[in-house]
């Protein structure tokens, strides 16, 4: 993974260095102009008015393209997704608040559910993935997720390692001791064993991943417009899911 990059500020063009013209301009040349300018500005707007809809129906996903339906499908409440991710993965951090915004603004709002991308043979994933349950457990991961994203990926600072959290935490304004308590724990050593073993009952091998209604799974890899398509993508497999839990309920 690279490291993320801004988004480009738009360019500014320079004004044109041709000096202007001295002599006056009739106002029977200029209103038939104007007239046909106005007509222009008034045939653009009615196409961007129009545009929105013609584009959602070219972007309806393709099940096996823009998203794949789980052969094992997982119990999952009705208003929850499950973002699989990784700390130090710059389409992970360009995803996470975006897709916050999403469920926030669902009503009522959707439960976004964490599991930590890990590889039992990848001590980097696994350390971030203790990172994750040990910030969970003190219930601080929601109001640092950015903090963390922050300071792996922009700053380049390596949490996997305890001297480096403690430094890293007291910078937070949270307490150092309690978090490396936290890290330390049975329960968070349980919960980082068990993240690959969750991971793959999810099916995913890609990261990020989104997997809505615990059957249906989407990630920036799949949609042509990566990280900015992802959402869209989400909320589209979001509805369809609601729609065919409230179908099975009308049925039964």
């Amino acid at each position: 993974m690279t490291t993320s990059t801004p988004p480009a500020m738009p360019v500014r063009r320079p004004r044109s260095s041709r000096p202007r013209s001295s002599r006056p301009h009739s106002s029977r040349r200029r209103t038939p102009l104007l007239r046909t300018l106005a007509a222009l500005c008034v045939s653009v707007a009615l196409l961007g008015l129009q545009a929105p809809a013609g584009a959602t129906a070219r972007t309806v996903p393709v099940a096996g393209v823009q998203y794949q339906q789980l052969a094992h499908p997982v119990s999952a409440p009705p208003r929850e997704v499950v973002e699989v991710f990784w700390f130090n993965c710059a389409h992970s951090y360009q995803l996470a608040q975006p897709l916050r915004d999403w469920a926030a603004r669902q009503n009522p709002p959707v439960t976004v559910r964490h599991i930590p991308a890990a590889w039992p043979d990848q001590p980097l994933e696994m350390a971030y993935a203790r990172l994750y349950y040990a910030l969970d457990r003190l219930g601080l991961e929601d109001r640092l997720e950015q903090a963390v994203f922050h300071a792996v990926r922009d700053e380049h600072e390596d949490l996997s390692q305890p001297d480096a959290l403690s430094t890293w935490a007291d910078m937070q304004g949270i307490d150092a001791q309690q978090l490396l308590a936290a890290w330390n724990s049975p329960e968070v050593q349980q919960e980082t064993q068990a993240a690959p073993a969750l991971r793959e009952k999810y099916d995913v091998h890609e990261m990020p991943s989104v997997v809505v209604g615990g059957r249906y799974r989407t990630s920036p890899f799949m949609v042509p417009d990566g990280v900015a398509g992802t959402v869209p993508t989400v909320d589209y497999l979001f509805q369809h899911s609601v729609a065919e839990a409230a179908a099975a309920v009308k049925k039964h």
